[in-house]
């Protein structure tokens, strides 16, 4: 999905790179085998479990990163740039990661920002409603649900991951699915009675003054051999069914 124009960083934006020491830089990351210059207090600002491994380094400087024999040294490079300025943006290339860190060390701002991207760029789907799931993002979740919902069951199980859904997800996506039905049967029960009320009128409106030209009015009778009646009668139920029509009760959500 293309960036829009708020999100286009000029190419000329450098970004601090970590491989040595500047300005004021106070502790080295050892990270997937690779070394990243940065500052403690920037560190323990954005993640609280660094913060407490860095406290406990004393008059250490160097602190070995824990868990990260599944990550590259550019995925932790993408994390640094994201939180130090001039802060990378966060896309579509890199949000899997960056979230993935995010819930290891705790950074709860740069996960929020992270939800808040995939919750504005990406279509909910059932595939990312596990991802979800898996990174406990509350309100992606709560939109792939009330998304996901609106599919059967039948087209739901043609779709990859779903055996993956965890079961209360399952019970909440299958109780949205229940209410919306619900809704929607309401609103169709309603929409049946108005329809029927309407055709009462119809019916009821050959026996009305308003069914009779001026001249049968006077009598409180329509004529059926009377063009000027059966006009006046056309006229009362196409405004009925205008009435019907126009119904907002009939629309959908």
């Amino acid at each position: 999905m293309a960036s829009s124009s708020s999100d286009v960083v000029p190419e000329e934006v450098e970004y601090p790179t970590f491989t040595k020491a500047w300005e004021f830089s106070d502790l080295v990351l050892v990270a997937c085998e690779k070394k990243f210059h940065v500052h403690k207090a920037v560190i323990s600002m954005w993640s609280p479990t660094l913060k407490c491994q860095i406290l406990a380094l004393g008059d250490k400087t160097e602190l070995e990163v824990e868990g990260c024999d599944k990550l590259s040294g550019d995925d932790f490079l993408q994390l640094l740039q994201t939180i130090y300025p001039p802060n990378k943006h966060i896309s579509e290339l890199n949000v899997d990661k960056l979230v993935t860190l995010a819930n290891q060390f705790n950074m709860f701002e740069l996960l929020r920002r992270c939800e808040d991207f995939l919750i504005k760029n990406k279509t909910p789907t059932l595939i990312l409603l596990v991802f979800a799931q898996d990174q406990n993002l509350t309100k992606l979740l709560a939109k792939c649900i009330d998304y996901c919902s609106k599919q059967s069951i039948e087209e739901l199980k043609k779709t990859m991951n779903f055996d993956k859904i965890a079961p209360q997800n399952l019970c909440n996506l299958l109780e949205v699915r229940c209410l919306k039905m619900e809704k929607k049967l309401k609103r169709s029960e309603m929409r049946s009675w108005e329809l029927t009320c309407t055709l009462r009128a119809i019916y009821e409106s050959w026996n009305k003054k308003e069914g009779a030209c001026v001249t049968h009015r006077r009598n409180g009778m329509h004529q059926e051999n009377c063009n000027d009646c059966l006009h006046a009668i056309r006229r009362q139920i196409d405004k009925l069914c205008e009435l019907a029509l126009d119904n907002p009760s009939d629309q959908s959500d």
